[in-house]
């Protein structure tokens, strides 16, 4: 009875089991559904309204959902009863296909939900062609894209009300776990072997920080939309006060106290580091272990483990201070043990706290509307939709290049020999993306899984002649295709592939596509790598230059805000995590620009080298500010809080305004500081202070020569 539970239990708290539980229903209500009801002729228009509603299925709440549901059906059926009437008038055809495509498109630069519903409803558009021409009236098959639409939503509302709350845990649980690879990726500079790669260890430690900064946005998409009904209930506050308990997290995972060449160079004989790093992979359990208690409703409870090894590496440092009483390298350790303890501390917290933690909770309305990506008005409309009408706007260029690829697409599939030429567009569809790098690496994924799907077809068409048989396999590969399209991509089209080939049987074409549906499938992925070479290549819109200021901004904005909780004492103020999260953002989008630079044809070694490297210094300079921002403290000392503003100031000028670096006076003040971290009785407060204004003067002229460097290089 008990592993009866328990798996219940799993499957419970396991969202994909649940989703693919759903689609599993959809699917067999619009084919075994509706053959055993009489009405085989609909299986086809229906399933294919069912799937292009899944692929816009969106988190939000119930009265979101619903206004969602009504307006995918207005636009499937208006959308494809356009496309019913225009279908004899060719020229207006493609016109209207690859215009309207293009600006579904650009209703994405509204917000995630728009861009998901525009993608479905393109989908759409080219199931729409499946059936032009089979129906005695222009409004049967839009109708019964409707009827699939609204049976897949009401099946989608029927779930979300047995578990709201499940979206909300599942990007707790991911935020938990990205903090957790994090960690460990952290762990992995504390090896005394690691001698020689620091800057790769710091590179894989930046896009691990990337992973963090987006599953926290996703959370945070995720709770805004409920907390907005105004009926905020305790479970609710307990996940906002864990979604806030990771930002603190994170925070103190980022920050950066030394540099790891020299604790190398300094302890690599002692069992010092080695204690180290067995604490933050320690705490990246404890991360793990929360995210699981998250999934399966259960109560966190601390590992006393962590406290055993905090308590000995911090009798290790005090005995080897006893031992080196001249060696001031050990402050280094200091700060992060000190560091260490925070992070244990929110654990204990947590465990010891939990039920406050579904009561205390002090509403702040403007930060809600901070966070809210939902248009308010025509002119917030506008303002979203203007800047993306130029083409130095990615999403801009990918709605053209989705026209262009659209308009040929369907104009190769009027010619003869092009019996089933739509495939080409779906094709061009999931393969085009918004990047080279995304389009490149879909290209081979594509093409391998349709191959794949079309040779495991034949037998399965040759083996299973029934209905049903085959039926109950479309359901199955249905299921699987929406399990894997998130995970392994080849194998998704694969599943795909067999779903529509065993569809497209019950018109008595399942043979007769299959060699079409390989041509047509290299047709699209040719004409997506095209539109994406040659129409306005990202390579000649990167903008490097201008992507460094803006991260150098917000990292300097989020440094700002740190100095004056020193000022005027600590706060948790919108103001500070709207720069926390503004300084990671900017990061990211600096990471992922740097990171295509190795995609693109004929890549120039030496430039990609110089800019990952800046990347490196530049994650850096953001993880010495969070280290301050992590224990953020009113400091009294006049001295020290001078020499806080002196550093922003030179900070701002040289980075932002360009002036020149006047390196004398960084070694002046940094031989100052060292003379102020000998002080006797220095408190921890003021030596962090110190520590972390050094590291940021230190990397600051390699930082910049590695940006003039990249100007020379004339990346623009």
């Amino acid at each position: 009875m008990n592993s009866l539970k328990d798996l219940l239990q799993r499957f419970k708290s396991n969202s994909i089991l649940i989703y693919c539980f759903q689609i599993f229903i959809v699917l067999t209500g619009t084919t075994l559904g509706l053959l055993f009801l009489g009405y085989e002729s609909l299986i086809v228009p229906v399933t294919l309204g069912a799937i292009a509603t899944a692929l816009t299925d969106f988190d939000d709440r119930l009265s979101i959902r619903l206004r969602n549901l009504i307006y995918v059906c207005i636009l499937f059926f208006g959308v494809s009863s356009i496309l019913e009437f225009l279908y004899p008038y060719k020229l207006l055809f493609i016109l209207y296909l690859s215009l309207s495509s293009a600006a579904f498109i650009l209703m994405g630069a509204l917000g995630q939900r728009y861009a998901t519903i525009s993608f479905g409803t393109i989908l759409l558009s080219i199931y729409t062609m499946f059936g032009l021409g089979e129906y005695s009236e222009w409004y049967q098959q839009p109708s019964y894209f409707v009827l699939g639409t609204v049976w897949y939503g009401l099946t989608s509302i029927i779930f979300y009300l047995l578990k709201p709350t499940q979206v909300v845990q599942d990007n707790l649980a991911a935020n938990f776990n990205a903090i957790a690879a994090l960690l460990l990726a952290k762990a992995r500079l504390f090896d005394p072997d690691n001698t020689d790669n620091i800057e790769p260890l710091l590179y894989e430690l930046s896009l691990k920080n990337s992973d963090v900064v987006q599953s926290l946005n996703t959370t945070k998409a995720s709770l805004l939309t409920r907390l907005k009904a105004s009926r905020a209930n305790n479970n609710t506050i307990y996940w906002l006060n864990l979604y806030f308990l990771a930002q603190d997290i994170h925070e103190q995972a980022t920050s950066n106290y030394l540099h790891y060449e020299n604790i190398h160079k300094n302890f690599s004989r002692t069992d010092l580091i080695f204690r180290i790093q067995k604490n933050v992979k320690l705490h990246a359990l404890s991360c793990q272990k929360l995210a699981h208690d998250i999934l399966t409703h259960q109560t966190y409870q601390s590992n006393p483990d962590t406290d055993i090894a905090i308590t000995n590496l911090e009798n290790s440092i005090n005995l080897w201070i006893e031992e080196n009483p001249q060696n001031l390298e050990v402050k280094n350790l200091l700060l992060i043990l000190r560091n260490l303890k925070k992070i244990q501390e929110q654990f204990i917290n947590l465990s010891l706290e939990q039920n406050n933690y579904r009561q205390n909770y002090l509403p702040h309305q403007e930060n809600l509307n901070l966070l809210d990506d939902d248009i308010h008005d025509v002119p917030d409309l506008w303002l979203k939709l203007k800047q993306h009408l130029t083409p130095n706007s990615a999403l801009f260029r990918h709605a053209m290049r989705i026209a262009f690829v659209f308009a040929v697409g369907y104009a190769i599939s009027l010619m003869p020999f092009a019996k089933n030429g739509y495939w080409i567009l779906l094709t061009s569809l999931f393969v085009c993306q918004i990047s080279y790098f995304a389009t490149k690496s879909r290209l081979k994924l594509r093409t391998l899984g349709t191959i794949l799907g079309v040779i495991l077809g034949i037998p399965v068409l040759y083996f299973v002649p029934s209905i049903e048989g085959q039926l109950v396999l479309t359901i199955i590969s249905g299921v699987y295709f929406f399990y894997l399209r998130s995970k392994k991509y080849a194998m998704a089209t694969l599943m795909a592939t067999l779903m529509v080939l065993l569809i497209f049987n019950l018109k008595g074409a399942g043979y007769a596509i299959i060699l079409p549906r390989i041509v047509d499938t290299l047709l699209g992925c040719l004409i997506a790598w095209f539109a994406v070479s040659f129409i306005w290549p990202d390579w000649n819109f990167r903008n490097i230059s201008s992507t460094i200021k803006k991260s150098n901004q917000a990292t300097l904005d989020y440094f700002d805000a740190v100095v004056k909780q020193y000022q005027f004492g600590k706060n948790n103020s919108l103001d500070y995590r709207q720069a926390r999260r503004t300084a990671h953002n900017a990061q990211i989008e600096l990471s992922s620009m740097i990171s295509s630079l190795s995609t693109e044809p004929n890549p120039d070694q030496a430039l990609i080298h110089s800019a990952f490297r800046y990347l490196v210094y530049s994650h850096s300079q953001l993880s010495y500010v969070s280290a301050l921002g992590s224990h953020r403290e009113q400091v009294t000392d006049a001295q020290v809080l001078d020499l806080m503003l002196w550093c922003k100031d030179t900070l701002f000028a040289v980075l932002l305004q360009q002036q020149p670096l006047a390196e004398d006076k960084i070694q002046a003040k940094l031989q100052e500081i060292k003379q102020m971290s000998t002080q006797e009785n220095l408190s921890q407060d003021l030596l962090l202070v110190l520590k972390q204004i050094s590291l940021l003067l230190e990397t600051l002229p390699e930082l910049l020569n590695l940006h003039s460097q990249l100007l020379k290089q004339e990346i623009k």
